[in-house]
């Protein structure tokens, strides 16, 4: 079944430099920054900064979106070539090759900064939909001759835990560990200590090539750190714990302040 309902879980990519983009034989650059590879603001969103580009460059009715089928996708009214002299702007939103006499083009891949676990998570520290548990970093002194107790608090922090069960292998790890997998979306975001979004209810459709819908995010996140270096746990679902076929996933994470 290609249409699902899902979390998408869309990273950023901090200091990045300023980087070109070819449309119809104009270089424009993007412009450095820190960005999401989405957001819904501008600012923030690496694929406003490239429909910015194209529209510069002259492309008419220039559009950067992502498409429900998790891939971006840049269109136009009229057709447009398309080349990449920053290959790290390609590897970002997926693509692997330019293009020449086509009004769209959609990306081979999907994003390296876009996890989706093709179900919807599961929050373990608060009500689904609401951000997390905000702990509050508040120090007590009790007095030992009549226990007298005062307490100093110095801000909070919102943590939470979110929870995939039984995703499909083929979206947490394979022997080629292509984008669209999780391991992908951790080694760009999670062990890179980058912020991230939670999107809730996402209409996702393998077989679309429209732009999808995204409500208003959760976060932004950084993975939490416990004991050692930052890593993740590959766990078989229950029922599964025999065969490669199911896996979940878990992520704890605490809220951060945003990009400025």
């Amino acid at each position: 079944m290609s249409v699902v309902d899902t979390a998408w879980l869309i990273g950023s990519v901090a200091s990045l430099p300023a980087l070109d983009i070819t449309l119809d034989g104009n270089v424009e650059a993007v412009a450095a920054g820190d960005y999401y590879l989405y957001d819904p603001t501008d600012a923030l969103s690496l694929l406003a900064q490239v429909e910015a580009a194209m529209t510069a460059a002259g492309v008419a009715d220039a559009s950067a979106v992502l498409a429900k089928n998790r891939k971006v996708l840049l269109s136009s009214s009229g057709v447009f070539t398309l080349a990449w002299p920053d290959t790290q702007l390609r590897h970002l939103l997926g693509f692997t090759a330019g293009g020449v006499g086509a009004t769209s083009y959609i990306a081979a891949d999907v994003s390296p900064l876009l996890w989706s676990p093709a179900t919807t998570e599961i929050s373990r520290m608060s009500p689904l939909g609401t951000a997390g548990h905000k702990v509050f970093g508040t120090h007590v002194t009790v007095s030992s001759l009549d226990g007298t107790t005062e307490a100093t608090q110095h801000g909070s922090r919102t943590y939470q835990r979110f929870e995939f069960t039984y995703v499909n292998q083929n979206r947490v790890q394979t022997s080629t560990e292509a984008n669209g997998e999780f391991v992908v979306w951790w080694r760009e975001v999670g062990s890179q200590m980058a912020r991230w979004k939670l999107y809730r209810r996402v209409g996702e459709d393998t077989a679309a090539l429209t732009a999808v819908t995204l409500g208003s995010p959760l976060g932004p996140y950084v993975y939490t750190v416990g004991r050692g270096t930052p890593d993740w746990e590959f766990e078989r679902s229950r029922g599964f714990e025999l065969v490669d076929a199911r896996n979940n996933i878990e992520i704890p994470c605490h809220i951060v302040p945003e990009f400025t």
